[in-house]
């Protein structure tokens, strides 16, 4: 299992006595619609903290307490290698916009680069998540264009998304001019 520990953010592996609520929280509160559904989800946060065929899955926990969740993906039959998608959810509004958020993006990109042999990390946001879009150019992601139509909603129609991303050559020279993402602490990567 894999821990990524910062000075606020620990990403981590989801705990037995967690899944109950993770399952719950997840994806906006969103319960998975069918049985298939739910054992997966199931199956991903008992799997998480370690790298599966196409994910690495974290609980993000901030002041000792879980606050959501943060993934990457990179599937050999979606994506180019190493190139892999994130995507961080903090469950509750009042966890967000205190820079957890910004600290565990900062984290599971780094993890990434170093530990997952990533070229290239992207995300995608929602056209109008102001907040998500700050987080992203501020570390350095740039912007790079709208999937129009791209999220699908529950009233059949879909959502315009906004795509980020950043190269190994990016992250090594921010890194190189401002230490880990702007960080005041390196995180710690260790394996259990």
């Amino acid at each position: 299992m894999t821990a990524v520990q910062g000075p606020r953010v620990t990403l981590r592996a989801f705990r037995p006595e967690e899944i109950e609520d993770a399952m719950r929280r997840m994806g906006g509160g969103i319960e998975p619609s069918n049985g298939g559904q739910s054992m997966r989800r199931r199956a991903r946060l008992q799997g998480s903290g370690a790298r599966n065929d196409w994910e690495v899955l974290f609980a993000v926990e901030a002041e000792g307490r879980l606050v959501g969740d943060a993934q990457g993906r990179c599937s050999d039959h979606a994506m180019p290698p190493g190139v892999w998608e994130i995507g961080i959810e903090l469950w509750d509004p009042a966890d967000r916009g205190r820079g957890l958020g910004r600290e565990a993006v900062a984290h599971l990109s780094t993890h990434l680069f170093e530990h997952e042999a990533a070229i290239r990390v992207q995300a995608t946001t929602d056209v109008v998540n102001s907040p998500m879009r700050r987080v992203l150019e501020s570390l350095g992601f740039g912007f790079e264009g709208v999937l129009r139509g791209f999220m699908p909603t529950g009233e059949g129609t879909a959502r315009d998304y906004a795509i980020y991303g950043i190269t190994i050559d990016d992250w090594t020279t921010r890194r190189l001019e401002r230490g880990v993402w702007g960080l005041k602490e390196r995180a710690r990567t260790r394996e259990r």
